[in-house]
């Protein structure tokens, strides 16, 4: 919890385990301590710092329990030895709150209580009556007028009743409803039960080998109550009626008619303000600063991030507003999920509270929902451009204790060496090791505030109304119009150099202050403020922005202003309007250049290069600038210009070199160029007095030489085929028709009259401990499945999960289930089925009797051999075994014997007879991959290895050949994808369980494959 480390030559080589990423490791099985220790040891050769213990689906050892508590004891000692950080993590998956449901099942009455709206004259007998209400409603079915009723009260004939009531939510996945984060005595019970009892054990070691402990994704949602005649749902708690008078001044059950529904004379409802104000107040109070004050006093910092902080609804809906329960992190977080760029809002909000009031570090978890093939270029850019926002913490999702039963479709990749690309990794991890470290020094400089509008869209929100899409999607309603410029704004400034913070109106209220002409949040300056789009400002915040323009500061509102003081009409609003500038959202950019001297410029042809975004940092001494490129398709070579002297030094955070940059000075400023490939990025000092190597002159291209195919391969590990279809039987019945394994396992289940498996159900330690799982057999069930071979492989494996369960025939003949070894995860074990197996048609049958914690899995045939389509269709019964793959041509490995294949293949490339005689000339060679579908890829040249994570997809390979080495071998990486899935629903955004569902709506029993390889031959160059 202590200030940063200051760098030094020896740190930035090699950044401490602080400044390293520490992944969501899921823990989803029988946990064993010797198993989790053999895996730390893996996060550490890749160059991981820590990890964070996060209880994940299918976990089989007791929540909290003692063997719990031993398996963590055993990682912090490991993290100990190895000098590694333990990160705890605070629930039973997730949202944080309920101690595995022990929370709300000890203690019933401290559930989430939601408020309901029903269209009904009465609310269920078995919920509390809250209020009665006659309404009247327009054509537009807007509310008129409304008025309560007494309990016998009858409305006229041209009213509507409306019935308010709570009750008590549905369970969640623990089995229990989740706790009211509103009820401080809630909160009380969980920091009792999971942090408490973390500190009794292993509090010696807070702050140090434990710095943090990670909250996911709490809120005060409504959650999910569906009594008859529903119309909304909202949030509430026990005394929320009392606090709100006492807050806000007035009775909120006269006018919760207002919080469901539209109002005939205007979008905007005072009482909707006022009660999402009151709300955030309360789940701020009772939740956030209450264990954030916990952590504080036991010398831990709370991180994590809270659920839905992307756009004003989502936020409204969920939280009231994201941005006051940052103040109570000392490293706040956020979480950003799947391949994108889109949640600049959410990386904003989070970073602004953090520079504003000093916190030195920035969680992002993410990575998550990207697939097996996402490629390591992806790991670069999700981060990248993050980083250029202020985060500087990674937790990565996710890195699988096991691959057990469902846990392989757990929102995957696995970032582990389930994965081919693992080995490599520690690229990666140093990469952004470096830039955490170096993007902790100083402070960054952001001259434009912009205030956040969520209290202008407390007004506005209807849960009746706004239709919010997953994810990012802003939906539609008065909330969305008013997002919408904001997002575009946020874009804008970025895209045009100028980086800002967001202003929450709370924290604004509590930390600003007028310094001269700059306004001060906190430790933060600001020349600027810009205020998007509003309805409603805070008095404390209109009273600021008029001491600050006095002292001569400038106000810009860009788009509509607003017209409203705390939620009410207020013409106290003028005089701050006529001595502020204004102009129209999408002018925000040229409004701010003419009012604000420029710091940073990024200049490409001429016009500003909008796809790179930018930070810059004060440090000792001079200044940082890190510069991401937000092109991956295509790379660019920029001017940079920055307010600063000379010397101008590139940080290669990759490879840890530091090379002078040629500059011009004059002005005040110094230029400088840059070469941006695509997903490119540069760290860059100026003014800093640093030892580095002499400017690069960029290389000519003399000749080139291409890499004619076929090229010879070797495969670094066995060829795979997925068994994932089969017929089944229960008993003495028929064998069914070809089906999807994870359907059969269903109707498997059904027979017993046992429910489907279900990612989002109950933990299997909790099934046990309340006996609805246990390990009685019910009856004798058989799963066969087939498959075709051409040419007998010299060896061929099963993999098989727990074969101990089963009788294993191969053919008519019995095969042993001692296990030979395992294939890509500990938990899916080989089996050796070579000698049973004929040319033709093959069957390997499985037979068991089936007990109710029982995983049916497909199985995957591993060994020497090739695969060839055989029927019109890439189905199950399409394919056939075939002699193994020696060479390949240029293009994808479908369709060349690895259709299914999920490790890496190295090209066999003779060098040139030219290449050779231009070295012994002394011209420097590099080899090009001009086209490759990878996660990753290396060269390898003799005993060196180039590895090439991302683009540019090239190297200088001179010195490795001096030695006369005649051959590459070019190691182009795949993914799991093709053959662990989803190999029946095409690529969505977001991969998760949903996606390998046989009940998906775009499921097809074709296969459905991704191509990697050579489309073209690699190209060795001829530099001059």
């Amino acid at each position: 919890m202590g200030r940063a480390v200051e760098w030094t030559d020896e740190i930035w080589l090699e950044p401490p385990s602080i400044y390293r990423s520490a992944p969501f490791w899921a823990w989803n099985d029988w946990m064993d301590p010797q198993r989790l220790c053999r895996q730390i040891e893996q996060m550490h050769s890749a160059g991981m710092g820590g990890f964070f213990m996060h209880s994940r689906y299918g976990l089989k050892t007791p929540y909290l329990s003692d063997e719990w508590f031993a398996c963590v004891d055993a990682c912090v000692e490991q993290a100990r030895r190895l000098g590694m950080k333990a990160y705890i993590y605070d629930e039973d998956r997730w949202p944080s709150g309920t101690a595995g449901g022990m929370v709300t099942s000890d203690h019933p009455e401290l559930s989430r209580r939601p408020l309901v709206a029903l269209r009904a004259d009465r609310a269920p007998e078995e919920m509390e009556k809250i209020a009665r209400f006659a309404v009247k409603f327009d054509d537009s079915e807007r509310v008129r007028a409304y008025r309560p009723l007494k309990d016998s009260e009858r409305p006229a004939d041209d009213e509507t009743i409306i019935s308010f009531a709570v009750g008590v939510s549905e369970p969640t996945r623990t089995g229990s409803p989740y706790l009211d984060t509103l009820n401080a005595e809630a909160v009380g019970e969980f920091i009792r039960l999971t942090h408490q009892a973390y500190a009794d054990r292993f509090g010696k070691d807070f702050g140090e080998l434990i710095p943090a402990i990670f909250t996911d994704e709490p809120n005060c949602g409504a959650g999910k109550i569906s009594p008859e005649g529903l119309l909304a749902r909202a949030p509430w708690t026990k005394k929320l009626l009392r606090r709100f008078k006492r807050r806000r001044g007035y009775d909120l059950r006269e006018h919760l008619i207002e919080l469901v529904l539209p109002l005939a004379d205007g979008e905007f409802s005072k009482v909707r303000h006022d009660y999402y104000r009151t709300v955030t107040e309360l789940f701020v109070e009772n939740y956030s600063a209450r264990i954030g004050r916990w952590c504080r006093r036991h010398g831990i910092v709370l991180t994590g991030h809270y659920n839905a902080e992307t756009s004003l609804a989502f936020q409204i809906g969920f939280l009231g507003a994201a941005m006051p329960h940052y103040a109570h992190q000392q490293w706040p977080g956020i979480d950003i999920l799947t391949d994108q760029r889109e949640e600049i809002d959410t990386v904003k909000q989070c970073t602004s509270v953090a520079a504003q009031l000093g916190r030195e570090r920035v969680l992002s978890e993410l990575y998550g929902c990207t697939g097996w093939d996402w490629p390591m270029e992806g790991h670069k850019f999700n981060a990248g451009w993050q980083y250029v926002l202020g985060v500087n913490f990674r937790c990565p999702h996710l890195s699988l204790y096991s691959l057990a039963g469902g846990a392989k479709r757990d929102f995957p990749a696995s970032i582990f060496p389930h994965s081919p690309w693992w080995k490599y990794y520690r690229t990666v991890e140093d990469y952004f090791a470096r830039l955490s470290l170096m993007l902790t020094q100083g402070k960054c400089v952001r001259d434009v505030l912009v205030i956040h509008p969520v209290e202008s869209a407390w007004g506005l929100f209807l849960p009746t109304r706004e239709k919010l899409g997953w994810f990012k999607t802003l939906g539609t309603g008065p909330v969305a119009e008013l997002d919408q410029p904001f997002q575009s704004m946020l874009v804008a400034l970025l895209d045009g150099h100028y980086d800002y913070d967001l202003a929450d109106e709370s924290l604004l209220e509590r930390y600003g202050r007028t310094t001269k002409d700059q306004l001060a949040v906190g430790r933060m300056r600001y020349r600027l403020v810009v205020v998007p789009p509003t309805v409603t400002l805070r008095a404390s915040t209109v009273a600021l922005l008029k001491e600050f323009v006095s002292a001569g500061g400038r106000v810009l509102f860009a788009g509509s202003a607003p017209d409203r003081i705390d939620g009410a009409v207020s013409e106290k609003l003028s005089d701050l309007l006529e001595q502020a500038d204004v102009c129209e959202p999408e002018e925000v950019v040229a409004a701010v250049e003419q009012r604000l001297d420029r710091r940073v410029s990024v200049i490409e042809n001429g016009r500003r290069a909008g796809y790179v975004w930018t930070m810059l940092r004060k440090v000792k001494g001079g200044q940082l600038l890190f510069v991401q490129s937000c092109d991956r398709n295509a790379g660019h070579d920029v001017r940079v210009s920055i307010t600063g002297r000379k010397p101008v030094v590139l940080w290669d955070a990759m490879t840890g070199n530091r090379r002078r940059v040629e500059a011009a000075s004059g002005g005040g400023s110094v230029e400088f160029d840059l070469h941006l490939p695509p997903t490119g990025s540069a760290l860059v000092s100026v003014g800093l007095r640093v030892d580095a190597d002499e400017p690069l002159e960029p290389a000519a291209i003399a000749s080139t030489v291409d890499a004619t195919p076929p090229w010879k391969i070797e495969l670094p590990e066995p060829n795979s085929f997925p068994l994932d279809f089969c017929r089944f039987r229960v008993g003495e019945g028929d064998l069914s028709a070809p089906m999807p394994v994870l359907l059969a396992d269903e109707k498997i289940r059904a027979h017993f009259g046992l429910p489907a498996r279900d990612n989002a159900g109950p933990q299997t330690w909790l099934l046990a401990a309340t006996g609805q799982a246990d390990h009685k057999p019910l009856g004798r069930c058989e799963m066969a499945f087939n498959f075709h071979v051409s040419d007998i492989p010299a060896s061929l494996h099963a993999a098989i999960e727990r074969p101990e369960d089963f009788e294993i025939i191969v053919n008519g003949q019995t095969v042993a289930s001692e296990p030979t070894g395992w294939w890509v995860d500990e938990d899916l074990k080989t089996i050796d089925i070579s000698g049973a197996v004929k040319d033709g048609d093959n069957e390997l049958l499985l037979r068991f009797d089936y007990r109710s914690e029982m995983e049916l899995e497909d199985l995957h045939l591993v060994g020497p051999f090739g695969v060839r389509q055989s029927g019109p269709k890439r189905t199950f019964d399409g394919y056939t075994l075939t002699v193994p793959p020696t060479e390949l041509s240029a293009g994808s490995w479908v369709g060349q014997g690895l259709d299914f294949y999920g490790g890496a293949v190295e090209y066999r490339i003779g060098v040139p007879d030219s290449v050779r005689t231009a070295v012994e000339d002394g011209c420097r060679i590099r080899l090009t991959l001009p086209e490759v579908k990878c996660t990753a890829a290396a060269i390898h040249v003799g005993a060196e290895t180039f590895v090439l994570p991302w683009p540019p997809m090239s190297a200088d390979i001179t010195d490795a050949l001096a030695d006369g080495v005649g051959e590459v071998r070019v190691e182009v990486i795949g993914g799991r994808k093709n053959i662990l899935g989803p190999l029946h629903t095409p690529w969505v955004r977001v991969t998760g369980p949903d996606n390998f569902s046989p009940h998906h709506e775009q499921w097809t029993d074709e296969y459905l494959l991704n191509d990697h390889g050579l489309p073209a031959p690699p190209v060795f160059e001829i530099l001059e």
